[in-house]
């Protein structure tokens, strides 16, 4: 991949004392997870906070910096789905230095906003799904957007080292509890704000799909009006990457909700899917030990974790992605400016 702001397949250096940071950005919360290996088990500390609007972002890292000890790190910094958007579109015949400006034209009719004023990256479908043609997810974010959220960081002295969007750091989890390629694991993440579902591979990523509909409040009520639809949804996702994309049966469906669905989700999936449903919960315990700073230290009890503790878990999930691409060893990159660089220190 090139060297640009959207960092889908590299992996960051932790910082000397062998700790590696993420963050995630939404306008509606914000986390931080800091995790260090310990023998076969990774150490996190994790902290979300909810905010009202991107303009409380920085004041909240600030909050989150000191908490975890954030200053002078250099973090992931994973974007919310709905900062940006993702477009699959067949690859342009141009050399691969030119892709980014081949496709910018083609969004025109997806974007709310000029493709002048996006800042644009690619990643890639793997070439066994795409069959005949050359597929390639297509990112995109409003460069001013991109530039409040780096200065946001910067000013709570955090570096920000890479940026990434939440369909990828989500592969990062998956990849780390099924790193094995005949495994195909699905991921649903849900919340009051958006709800995404992958399947992946490996360490590849071949489905991603926002799940439309998401109630602005999960209320009782409102899990009795949407679980049919989310059904449809997840296995339409699952039909497609079976079918469509000629793969392997899926073998599980990892689930992660917040507001206090997990259980209810996890239950009605197992009972209507052909596939084994787990709860993001029980599969972080095989390889995870967590303090929550809500605001006070808390080491989570596997055996029997609040709602609000995995309410938190399920909000900071993409931020411990981050944190899991650093833990993964390899060379830094540089994010890029909200200008279409590569160096982040510009955007601030």
């Amino acid at each position: 991949m090139p060297g640009n702001w959207l960092t889908g397949w590299w992996k960051l250096r932790a910082r000397d004392d062998g700790r590696a940071a993420g963050l995630y950005v939404s306008p509606r919360s914000v986390s931080a997870a800091v995790g260090q290996r310990r023998g076969e088990r990774v150490a996190l500390d994790l902290r979300a906070d909810p905010v009202d609007g991107l303009g409380a972002v920085a004041a909240c890292l600030r909050q989150q910096s000191q908490a975890l000890g954030l200053g002078g790190t250099g973090c992931n910094l994973v974007l919310a789905p709905e900062l940006y958007s993702v477009t699959l579109v067949e690859r342009p015949r141009v050399p691969d230095q030119e892709v980014k400006e081949a496709v910018r034209w083609r969004l025109q009719d997806s974007l709310d906003f000029s493709p002048d004023q996006a800042v644009i990256d690619v990643f890639p479908l793997p070439a066994s799904a795409s069959r005949e043609r050359e597929m390639v997810f297509v990112v995109a974010v409003h460069r001013d957007t991109l530039r409040q959220v780096i200065e946001a960081a910067h000013g709570a002295g955090i570096r920000v080292a890479a940026v990434d969007v939440t369909e990828l750091a989500l592969r990062n989890i998956t990849h780390g509890l099924y790193p094995e390629p005949q495994w195909s694991v699905g991921l649903l993440r849900l919340t009051g704000a958006s709800g995404v579902i992958n399947i992946c591979r490996g360490e590849e990523l071949f489905l991603s799909r926002r799940i439309s509909g998401m109630p602005a409040e999960l209320s009782a009520d409102a899990w009795d009006e949407f679980k049919d639809r989310l059904l449809l949804q997840v296995q339409r996702s699952i039909d497609y990457y079976e079918s469509a994309m000629g793969q392997q049966p899926c073998n599980a469906l990892i689930v992660a909700t917040t507001h206090g669905w997990q259980v209810q989700v996890c239950e009605y999936l197992d009972e209507m899917l052909p596939v084994a449903v787990r709860t993001v919960k029980d599969e972080l315990a095989a390889l995870f030990d967590v303090r929550l700073h809500n605001p006070e230290p808390v080491d989570i009890d596997w055996h029997d974790p609040s709602v609000a503790q995995r309410n938190a878990m399920t909000a900071a999930l993409p931020a411990l992605g981050g944190a899991l691409r650093s833990l993964n060893g390899a060379s830094a990159p540089r994010a890029a400016s909200a200008d279409g660089g590569t160096d982040t220190e510009a955007a601030a």
